[in-house]
């Protein structure tokens, strides 16, 4: 009798179907998947922020106009008088800022500037000077000027010398040290009272008060050099007075 196969051996001799593991999946706990969110939030409202940032603003330089400041509109002749001056040890203040007054005002301004000898002024206390429109009516008539300018000019020189501290490179080590000296220097002051007024009636019209001053190493400065640095810092109030004036101010200019 034939005998039968075994199952169990069949089963055993076939071949066995292979397969592949599986990938275990990750789970991020809420606090962690929350986080990703929000970094990923952060980055996109950053992205967005860098693009739509508006460009840095561009500063540029206004030409600003400036009016004069009194009425020159009848004015075509000026006469510089003389000024009250105490005296300086090495500098004629009085001839030195008639000077500085004829050659500024030529230069920023159209008027006709009289080349005549300024004339003096009398004695009196400068208040009463200021209201003696007879004399200044006296000279309009005389020079024919329509406009007179006189005024107060002191230049002084003062000792500032002391002793200083500074930092210096020691040329043994060369490295930074600090020592005390005693320095020699000297401080050069102008203050200036300009006064302005009409040749037809002598009318005392405006005054303007300038002052500057600079210290400067050592003893044997040029004064007359000093006086003249000083006096030109002056220059844009004194024609400004007579004279139409341009002021640069700076403004922003924003770009899309």
């Amino acid at each position: 009798m034939p005998r039968l196969p075994d199952p169990s051996a069949q089963a055993a001799a076939l071949p066995s179907a292979s397969v592949a593991p599986m990938r275990p999946r990750i789970a991020h706990p809420p606090t962690v998947r929350r986080s990703l969110r929000a970094l990923w939030t952060w980055c996109l409202m950053l992205f967005g922020a860098a693009t739509l940032a508006p460009a840095a603003p561009v500063e540029v330089g206004v030409e600003l106009p400036v009016p004069a400041r009194i009425n020159t509109r009848s004015v075509h002749k000026i006469l510089v008088a003389q000024f009250v001056a105490p005296d300086h040890a090495s500098v004629d203040v009085n001839k030195e800022f008639v000077r500085f007054v004829r050659r500024e005002l030529a230069k920023g301004t159209s008027f006709e500037i009289l080349d005549v000898d300024p004339p003096a002024l009398p004695e009196q206390p400068i208040e009463d000077l200021l209201r003696n429109d007879v004399f200044w009516k006296h000279l309009g008539e005389e020079y024919g000027a329509d406009l007179i300018v006189s005024g107060r000019t002191v230049f002084t020189t003062a000792d500032r010398s002391a002793f200083v501290t500074e930092d210096i490179i020691s040329p043994a080590t060369g490295q930074k040290v600090r020592r005390t000296r005693f320095a020699e220097r000297e401080e050069y002051a102008l203050e200036a009272n300009l006064w302005f007024f009409k040749g037809a009636n002598g009318a005392f019209l405006y005054e303007d008060t300038f002052h500057d001053r600079q210290i400067y190493e050592g003893k044997s400065n040029d004064a007359l050099g000093i006086f003249y640095n000083l006096a030109e810092r002056l220059t844009p109030d004194l024609v400004g007075v007579v004279a139409p004036q341009k002021r640069t101010e700076v403004r922003y200019l924003f770009e899309e």
